[in-house]
């Protein structure tokens, strides 16, 4: 994959499927032309919050979704005929055949052009779309990922926008068809099944009403630690919180949790940051914006420890910057847990500096945060007394087994009760359980692909101020720049991923 060479080159290192998207992509397509005074229209929320097809419990993009009432289109039209004087949304959606040898590559989907807008769907993981006005004369040529495509029964789902004139798929027979690298071809032209969405004026009653719909904002836990509809959970804090992520433990054990939700997390941690201070690259755009396109509904934030090495007389500008970040915080969820410090273990070489020494201000602040916990109604992990012995590097940096004890802990607070034995690690790391250690397995893949997605390492040239040299730019005439792109195709890949720890966790029951 191009953006792999990408990495190597520029830095010098290297499905039950989920009912929501999983992150929407950075970028969007630049507005065209808006011959129907549309132009401040924004399209895809009112979609989402409107369209009935987008909103349902089964949304219609779903490979298990039942369109066997639905009618059928020769395709490629214009829906005019089928649906007189009908502006909006309408489905549609293809079963398609794909011998083994194809399913196991990736492909490229081609639908020609379609009038005006578009979001298509491989089996329930969207592959591309362009959603905003101007683009109905743009072929449609999307990448789907290997691991996509399945042997035999496939769907392609396409949730069309028109919103004037004529609308539909504008291509002529013979461009439409998923194609091989090698040039291998599979018709896509021909019978679709379609259904009529939301029409252009509930679209524009979404939109005069705006200023009511909002983003779902849970309110506080009142019963203790609920994981609600579709949850998702968002880990802040820093390098403690980001190791959580690359072993794997505290996400498996979240996995075990009683319920038949599918659990999506989504580490947001970054080394370094604290409460005063959560740098990020040029137009990376802040922690909010990432909680708000991942649309976290749990929030698990994990501060205090480096800065307790400042001492009891910074508590008040700790608690300051802490509730100014919570504040914030609060405007997308106020499922929050907060998780204290925990004490620093006295290193076992005299070469290492012993903040175990510091352990009073650990204290302190570990009880500044239980009372700004209850204070504001969250949750708390109280780590003040935890026993960190023989868990640590240098004294402040967990080891596997310490990471592992660490999760073990986290949860049984979090929850009263834990899904695991405590001594179900074996001494390399890995689960004594094999069916076990391969959802671990597949939460650290999921979290590898995560980290590619959200925080590349070329991330200047991808968004930042090196996008003018030539590595980062696409010269050839009217195409978009293939980095931003590439990194967009990892969605997919994540969506896979979560596919695969579905299966893995449903193998355990």
């Amino acid at each position: 994959m191009r953006i792999l060479i990408c990495f190597l080159l520029l830095s010098g290192t290297l499905l039950v499927q989920a009912e929501k998207p999983l992150i929407q992509p950075r970028g969007t397509n630049a507005l065209i032309s808006d011959p129907a005074g549309h132009l401040g229209y924004d399209w895809p929320p009112l979609i989402e919050q409107a369209d009935q097809g987008s909103r349902d419990g089964i949304p219609w993009s779903k490979f298990d979704f039942d369109d066997s009432k639905w009618r059928t289109m020769k395709l490629p039209a214009f829906f005019e005929k089928s649906l007189p004087d009908h502006d909006g949304v309408v489905w549609f959606r293809k079963t398609v055949n794909i011998p083994a040898e194809i399913a196991k590559q990736q492909v490229s989907i081609m639908l020609g052009p379609i009038d005006d807008m578009d979001k298509t769907w491989v089996n329930g993981i969207s592959v591309g779309g362009y959603e905003t006005p101007g683009s109905h004369t743009v072929n449609r040529h999307y990448t789907v990922m290997r691991g996509v495509l399945r042997p035999g029964k496939n769907v392609v789902a396409v949730r069309v926008m028109d919103h004037h004139l004529q609308g539909g798929f504008a291509g002529k027979v013979g461009q439409m068809m998923f194609r091989t690298r090698t040039g291998e071809k599979i018709r896509l032209d021909g019978d679709w099944k379609f259904h009529a969405g939301a029409d252009i004026e509930t679209l524009r009653k979404a939109h005069r009403d705006q200023p009511k719909i909002t983003r779902r904002n849970p309110g506080p836990f009142t019963e203790g630690f609920q994981l609600g509809e579709n949850p998702v959970i968002a880990l802040t804090g820093s390098t403690t919180t980001v190791k959580q992520s690359e072993n794997g433990y505290l996400e498996t054990l979240l996995h075990q949790l009683p319920g038949k939700q599918t659990v999506q997390v989504r580490n947001l941690a970054w080394q370094a940051d604290t409460v005063y201070q959560q740098q990020r690259p040029l137009n990376f755009g802040s922690h909010i914006d990432t909680l708000n396109r991942t649309d976290a509904t749990i929030i698990i934030a994990h501060f205090g420890q480096m800065e307790s090495l400042e001492g009891r007389e910074k508590l008040p500008d700790f608690l300051a910057a802490y509730g100014k970040l919570l504040d914030e915080y609060e405007t997308k969820t106020k499922q929050i847990a907060l998780v204290t410090p925990h004490p620093f273990e006295k290193p076992a070489s005299n070469l290492l500096p012993d903040l175990s020494k510091r352990n009073k201000g650990v204290a302190a602040y570990a009880g500044a945060i239980r009372e700004l916990a209850k204070k504001r109604g969250y949750l708390c992990i109280d780590l003040s007394d935890y026993d960190t012995s023989g868990q640590t590097k240098d004294g402040i940096h967990f080891t596997d087994t310490g990471h592992w004890k660490l999760a073990f802990e986290m949860v049984e607070q979090l929850t009263g009760s834990n899904p695991i034995s405590g001594d179900a690690l074996k001494e390399d790391g890995t689960f004594a359980n094999a069916k076990l250690e391969e959802l671990r397995q597949a939460i650290v893949k999921k979290n590898f692909l995560w980290h590619q997605h959200w925080r590349p390492t070329n991330w200047a040239f991808a968004y930042g101020d090196r996008q003018h040299v030539a590595a980062s730019h696409d010269h050839r005439p009217g195409k978009p720049r293939w980095m931003p792109k590439e990194i967009d195709q990892i969605i997919q890949l994540i969506e896979v991923a979560e596919g695969e720890i579905a299966k893995k966790k449903g193998a355990l029951k």
